[in-house]
C-alpha cells in the first residue's frame, strides 16, 4: 500500500511568493473523488497518515499543514481561521481539486465549517473529528494558565511549555492518567510546531466568530466523530448534528480528541462506508 504514497513539495509562488508547505498527496489512477485532510491544532499531516493509507484505496487523498504548523511556513501574520480558508481555497484552486470531500479534526474543522459556509460549491461532503461550530468546554482557569505557557515558550521553548502543559492543565492530566502513552505523542507535535504558530495561532482561534446560527446553511453530507471521552466536546458534537440536517453522529468509545489517531480501524471503516453515499 505504501507504494501509492507520493511525497512531494510544492511552491505556490505566484500565490504567496515564497514557500508556504511540504504536502502530501496519495494518488489513485483513474479516482475523481477528492478528499482533503485538515489536522487540529499542534497536528501536522503526518497524523493522517493511517487514513491516508487506507482511504487512497478507493480515493484521491490531500493533507496539508496549516499555517504555522508541521511544515508551513512560520510567518507570524498568516494565523486565522479566515486565513487557513483563504490557504485552502488556493491549494484547490492551484490543484483543481473541486468538488472535494473536506475532513477536519479539531482546528480543521473549524476551517472545514466556514469553508462550507463559504464556498459550498466547492464541497461535496464534510466529516468533522471532535471539533465544534465555535463553543467548546474550558477548564475556568485556562486564560491564565494559556498566558504562562506562552510566556514559557516565548522565553524557554516548547519543550519548557510542553512540561508545564502536562503537569498543569487539568484535561491533560486526566488524559494521561488514562492513556500515559500518549504523553509521547503530546510532546512530538508540540515540538513540531513554532512559538508563534503556538501563541499566534491559539489567539486567532479565541477571535472566531462562531458559525452555530449557520450550520443550517450547509446541506452536503455530513459525517461527525466524536471520542467519548473528550468531554470538552460532548455538546459541541451534540450542536453539530443538531443544526446540520441529515448528518450522522458517530461515538467512538474509550477514546479522546483523536479517534482518527487512536482508533484508525473504526475510524477509516466509518469513513469509507460514508464516502461511498457521497455523490462527487
Amino acid at each position: 500500500m505504501r507504494s501509492l504514497l507520493e511525497f512531494f513539495a510544492r511552491f505556490f509562488d505566484k500565490i504567496i511568493n515564497r514557500e508556504i508547505k511540504l504536502l502530501l498527496a496519495i494518488r489513485v489512477p483513474k479516482s475523481n473523488s477528492p478528499l482533503i485532510l485538515l489536522h487540529g491544532w499542534l497536528g501536522s499531516w503526518r497524523y493522517w497518515m493511517p487514513t491516508m493509507e487506507e482511504l487512497s484505496e478507493q480515493h484521491r487523498t490531500y493533507a496539508l499543514d496549516l499555517w504555522g504548523f508541521g511544515d508551513s511556513d512560520k510567518s507570524t501574520d498568516r494565523h486565522g481561521v479566515d486565513k487557513y480558508v483563504n490557504l485552502l481555497k488556493d491549494f484547490m484552486d492551484e490543484l483543481g481539486v473541486a468538488p472535494a470531500a473536506l475532513v477536519g479534526h479539531s482546528l480543521g474543522g473549524f476551517v472545514a465549517l466556514e469553508f462550507a459556509l463559504k464556498y459550498p460549491d466547492k464541497l461535496a461532503a464534510l466529516v468533522l473529528v471532535d471539533t465544534s461550530s465555535g463553543q467548546f468546554a474550558m477548564d475556568p482557569n485556562y486564560a491564565q494558565m494559556r498566558g504562562k505557557l506562552d510566556e514559557l515558550a516565548r522565553s524557554q521553548g516548547m519543550e519548557a511549555a510542553f512540561e508545564y502543559d502536562v503537569a498543569s492543565n487539568p484535561m491533560r492530566v486526566e488524559v494521561l492518567k488514562k492513556h500515559p502513552e500518549m504523553k509521547e505523542v503530546m510532546r512530538r507535535k508540540m515540538l513540531m510546531t513554532s512559538v508563534d504558530g503556538y501563541i499566534y495561532g491559539s489567539r486567532s482561534i479565541g477571535k472566531w466568530a462562531p458559525v452555530t446560527p449557520r450550520l443550517a446553511e450547509i446541506r452536503v453530507p455530513t459525517l461527525i466523530f466524536w471520542g467519548d471521552e473528550d468531554i470538552g466536546f460532548t455538546e459541541a458534537v451534540q450542536t453539530l448534528q443538531a443544526g446540520i440536517a441529515g448528518s450522522e453522529l458517530i461515538t467512538v468509545k474509550g477514546v479522546g480528541h483523536s479517534p482518527h489517531e487512536d482508533a484508525p480501524d473504526i475510524f477509516n471503516e466509518a469513513m469509507l462506508k460514508f464516502l461511498d453515499r457521497v455523490s462527487w
